[in-house]
C-alpha cells in the first residue's frame, strides 16, 4: 500500500523547497532552453518558433528529471537515505513516486512560462493542453526511470554529473525537441528513439499539426514508458542490508 503521506512530504522537502531555498535553480534549467529558442528565431527568422517552444516545454521536463542522476547518488552514496528507508515501512515505489512529483513540483515555474509562451503564440490551446500534459507526465516517468536506474549503479557521487550532462546531451538537444523530426533521415530517427523524448515529441508535434502523424512513435513512446518506468525496481536492490 502506497505511504501518501510519505510520498507528499518527500515530494514538498525535494521540489517545493528546493525552489524557496534556491529559485536560481530555475534560470539555471531555462538558460539552454531559453537561449536555443532565441538562436532558433534569429536563424530561422521566426519559422521554428513554435518548434522551439514545444521543444523549451519539453526540456524543461527532460532536463530536470535528468538532474535526478546526480541527486539521487548523493542520496544513496553521500547521506545513505536509501539503508535508513529500506528499514522502515517505505518502500521503493513510495521513494521513486516522492522523487518523481518532486521533480514536477520543481519544473512547474519553467513549464509555467513555456505554457504562456505556448498560448501566446498559438503553438497550442487551453483545450489541447490536458492531452499535452499526459505526454509531458508520462516522459517525466519514463525519464526518472531511467536516470535512477543508471544512478542506482554509480559508485561514486562525482560520476553522475559527467553521465547527466551526457544524458542531456542525447535526450533534449540531438533528438528533435527543437525542429521537425520530418527533416531527419530514417536510419537517424530510429536511432535517436532509444531517447523517450524524441517519440514524446513526435507525438507532440503531430498532435499540434507541425508535423504528420507517424504510429511508429505512439508504439515506441508507450514501450519506453513501461520498460523504463518499471526498470528502477529491477535495479534500485531495496534491500535492507
Amino acid at each position: 500500500m502506497l505511504k501518501i503521506r510519505f510520498i507528499l512530504t518527500f515530494s514538498w522537502f525535494y521540489g517545493f523547497t528546493t525552489l524557496i531555498r534556491s529559485p536560481i535553480y530555475i534560470l539555471s534549467y531555462l538558460a539552454l532552453p531559453m537561449s536555443l529558442l532565441f538562436f532558433i528565431f534569429l536563424i530561422s527568422h521566426g519559422a521554428l518558433l513554435k518548434f522551439g517552444i514545444l521543444g523549451g516545454l519539453i526540456s524543461v521536463i527532460v532536463s530536470n528529471a535528468l538532474s535526478l542522476v546526480g541527486d539521487f547518488a548523493f542520496f544513496r552514496l553521500q547521506l545513505r537515505l536509501q539503508d535508513l528507508l529500506v528499514a522502515t515501512e517505505i518502500g521503493p515505489i513510495d521513494y521513486i513516486s516522492g522523487l518523481a512529483i518532486g521533480n514536477l513540483l520543481y519544473s512547474i515555474p519553467g513549464l509555467i512560462i513555456y505554457i504562456i509562451m505556448g498560448l501566446y503564440f498559438n503553438v497550442f490551446s487551453l483545450i489541447q493542453l490536458p492531452l499535452l500534459g499526459l505526454v509531458l507526465v508520462l516522459l517525466l516517468m519514463s525519464s526518472t526511470g531511467l536516470s535512477i536506474t543508471l544512478a542506482s549503479f554509480l559508485k561514486h557521487t562525482r560520476h553522475s554529473w559527467g553521465l547527466s550532462t551526457f544524458l542531456s546531451l542525447l535526450f533534449t538537444l540531438l533528438p528533435p525537441l527543437y525542429y521537425p523530426y520530418t527533416i531527419l533521415p530514417k536510419v537517424i530517427l530510429d536511432v535517436l528513439y532509444i531517447s523517450p523524448s524524441t517519440s514524446a515529441s513526435m507525438i507532440a508535434q503531430s498532435y499540434l499539426g507541425l508535423a504528420p502523424f507517424q504510429l511508429t512513435a505512439v508504439i515506441v513512446f508507450t514501450i519506453e514508458t513501461i520498460f523504463f518506468s518499471a526498470l528502477p525496481f529491477y535495479a534500485l536492490r531495496w534491500r535492507e542490508s
